[in-house]
């Protein structure tokens, strides 16, 4: 069988410097940012149906008395799991088993979650990759309109 072969634009990016721990994602695809806001929206909603209920430890485990632990451990792990698969979401790829390891994304690290963590180191990225996309894009098109005029 033949193959195509083309630049699909993906890169690989180590986490923390871990190589060990390396996500594939295209970061200058425009979609990226649609997907991103999305879920945004979708996580947040989330983490205030459960702040009306409890608090979370910073280890993001539920901060109930022990009568009343079972049902938050399950709406906690229904929050995690809706998180891991945003963010595969927002990558387009199966990204958060090495982002976020055995740790919980709900994790506190000095007071703010393991996820939000993430997403602030990666977000600045990729805006400026699609900024330079869009740059490139438009010097591209520039050089045909030039043409047309």
């Amino acid at each position: 069988m033949q193959s195509l072969r083309f630049d699909e634009g993906y890169k690989e990016f180590m986490i923390n410097d871990d190589p060990n721990r390396v996500i594939r994602f295209n970061p200058a695809d425009y979609g990226i940012i649609e997907r991103f806001n999305k879920a945004r929206k979708d996580i947040i909603a989330e983490m205030e149906k459960i702040q009306k209920d409890f608090d979370l430890k910073p280890d993001g485990s539920p901060d109930v008395p022990e009568d009343e632990l079972e049902e938050a451990a399950g709406i906690i792990e229904k929050v995690r799991k809706l998180i891991c698969d945003k963010i595969d979401y927002i990558f387009g790829n199966p990204v958060s088993e090495v982002v976020f390891g055995t740790q919980s994304p709900l994790s506190s690290v000095k007071g703010v979650p393991l996820f939000e963590r993430f997403i602030q180191a990666a977000q600045p990225f990729i805006e400026a990759e699609v900024k330079a996309e869009q740059e490139a894009s438009k010097k591209r098109i520039e050089k045909y309109t030039k043409q047309v005029k």
